[in-house]
């Protein structure tokens, strides 16, 4: 007997019946190595167990020396340098490094004691057992410091998140070779008595079959687990038989063909009989003849025979509700127009990627992601990547238009950019809902401020609600804490905090070995905390943190405001900074 479609359900309802019957949930967590992880999607969250770089190393080819004894070096007038040895990379840097010495490094080897910067092999002429240097280098020149890629307890990537070649590159940076993934497995069945499989010959009133092949690569594209149950053929007990196989070896199942409403249609009938059918015809073309159903806990989703209506299925309303069943984020390749928020430099002579983060406003505006070209972690977060052409040789400045080639939809309901303290970093841990982070200092919150972009943001000369921030000077164990010495690293506030001191940059540049701003301020108690710094500047819940020795310096004033949209994360963040105050 035919079965007639009385009404044709909305395809939105019907996928909110789905859901509501059969709540979508992920199958057990399963523990792979980076080997075979690629495509599938995090069941955990995970947070580095190190700091990149763990200690301080060079980023070129050249000399490791103290930047005080190339001061005043020209080509006219080279200074001479004594070479006490020279550090390999994966070598532990013993030789110490004293006034008009240098010691030969690679890149990526570590900076020997007493070295704050790295003189440029180019720059260096060997002459026996001493080198003549031609140009003059600044404190931490071609030196990446501890902790400014990555720094320990840092969220590296978030559960739900389909891992790609650029998260394997994060995770293997930061030593993870396992991670937990949820691999959704779908059983896929085609039925019909004309289908043949590729690859044979093809009789009269015969058709290969697509849906097999179509929709199992489809999925596998998408991170899911096809299981390949096979053709069967317009017979109700092998199609029963097919359907209880499914479910025994997969947490979905999906049929293509036999649906409709004729006699020869069997997959509501089966379904009817040993589950529930939720929906049976929908209101969209091409893929009519859908029906959503459930068998025990499982979804069995029957899909329309014809190759494009199956296709068509599958990608709006079976991968949503898989999607759902991973907590997995939209993502997409495309191209957009974007302004440029931050200047790009490109590398003379070379088409050069500069990887980016999106903020939206009345257009969208990118930001540069990356710290640098070792900065593996933040290009493994960026939205994308604006490409300058090898002809180019001057920048992008600010406000120019730029083309982003998307890693991702640049889309989001929540976004951080600015300053990050203890507070901000506790909140944008714990906030249930995914944010954006810009960790990108002053400047770019007051870029979001002025734009009033879509996030929330934290600088100094932006508008919104005052927040006293104290910073303090921390130091080794049993050292005396003061200001100034010779051996200080200052947090991004830094430079207010020289105005307030009476003091310019290019002055302190002289006076003291390490003035320049590290990213956070987490980075510079880790760097004092490990040794590699003797004081730093940071703020006092970043030492209390670490459980530094500290001394008060002064407070400084930073301004947190938001987009109206972007409201539940501020007041989050409020939150967060009264409880670490009172704390």
């Amino acid at each position: 007997m035919r079965k007639v479609f009385k009404k044709l359900e909305n395809v939105d309802v019907a996928f909110q019946k789905l859901v509501n019957a059969v709540p979508p949930r992920p199958p057990k967590p399963l523990e792979v190595s980076l080997h075979e992880a690629l495509g599938y999607y995090l069941a955990e969250d995970v947070y580095s167990s190190i700091n990149i770089p763990p200690f301080p190393r060079s980023s070129v080819d050249g000399y490791a020396v103290n930047s005080r004894s190339t001061w005043g070096a020209s080509e006219d007038e080279p200074v001479k340098l004594k070479v006490k040895g020279k550090v390999k990379v994966g070598e532990e840097a013993k030789v110490e490094v004293g006034e008009g010495e240098a010691v030969e490094v690679d890149t990526g080897s570590m900076i020997p004691p007493g070295a704050d910067a790295v003189v440029p092999v180019e720059y260096v002429k060997e002459v026996e057992d001493s080198i003549l240097v031609y140009r003059a280098v600044t404190p931490g020149e071609n030196v990446l410091w501890p902790a400014t890629d990555v720094y320990y307890g840092e969220l590296i990537a978030r559960s739900g998140e389909r891992i790609t070649s650029r998260t394997i590159a994060a995770l293997s940076s930061i030593g993870k070779g396992k991670v937990n993934v949820w691999k959704l497995k779908v059983a896929v069945i085609s039925t019909g008595n004309e289908l043949v499989e590729p690859g044979n010959p093809l009789p009269p009133g015969k058709v290969y079959d697509v849906n097999t092949f179509s929709l199992s690569a489809r999925l596998r594209e998408e991170g899911f687990e096809p299981i390949v149950i096979g053709v069967v053929p317009d017979d109700y007990e092998k199609l029963k038989e097919a359907i209880l196989k499914g479910l025994e070896v997969a947490d979905v199942v999906i049929t293509s063909g036999s649906t409709s409403a004729g006699p020869e249609d069997m997959v509501y009938r089966v379904v009817g009989e040993l589950g529930e059918i939720i929906v049976h015809g929908l209101a969209f073309k091409p893929g009519k003849p859908v029906m959503l159903g459930r068998i025990g806990e499982k979804p069995v989703f029957g899909l329309a025979g014809h190759p494009d209506s199956a296709y068509f299925n599958l990608e709006k309303i079976v991968i949503p509700y898989l999607k759902m069943c991973v907590k997995a984020r939209r993502t997409t390749e495309r191209k957009i127009k974007a302004v440029a928020a931050s200047a790009f430099t490109p590398a003379r002579g070379r088409r050069t990627h500069i990887p980016v983060k999106l903020l939206e406003g009345d257009r969208w505006y990118a930001f540069s992601s990356a710290l640098s070209d070792h900065a593996m972690v933040k290009y493994s977060r960026a939205d994308g990547y604006v490409t300058i052409p090898e002809t180019r040789r001057a920048p992008v400045e600010v406000g120019e238009e730029v083309e982003v080639t998307l890693f991702q939809e640049p889309d989001y309901d929540y976004a951080f950019i600015g300053d990050v303290d203890v507070f901000v970093d506790n909140a944008l841990k714990t906030f249930e809902k995914n944010v954006k982070v810009l960790p990108l200092g002053s400047f770019a919150g007051s870029l979001a401020s002025e734009k009033n972009l879509k996030a929330v943001w934290l600088s100094p000369s932006a508008k919104g609600e005052e927040l006293e921030v104290e910073l303090v000077i921390v130091g080794e164990e049993g050292k005396r804490l003061a200001f100034p010495h010779p051996a200080t690293f200052l947090y991004r506030g830094y430079r207010e905090f020289l105005k307030k001191r009476g003091l310019r940059e290019a002055e302190a540049r002289k006076k003291y070995l390490h003035v320049g701003a590290y990213p956070s301020p987490q980075a510079v108690s880790y760097a004092v905390k490990r040794g590699f710094a003797d004081f730093g500047i940071t703020t006092l819940t970043s030492a209390l943190k670490e459980g530094l020795s500290y001394e008060p310096l002064m407070m400084i004033k930073l301004r947190l405001g938001w987009h109206p949209s972007q409201k539940e994360l501020a007041e989050y963040i409020l939150s967060e900074y009264e409880r670490v105050r009172v704390r």
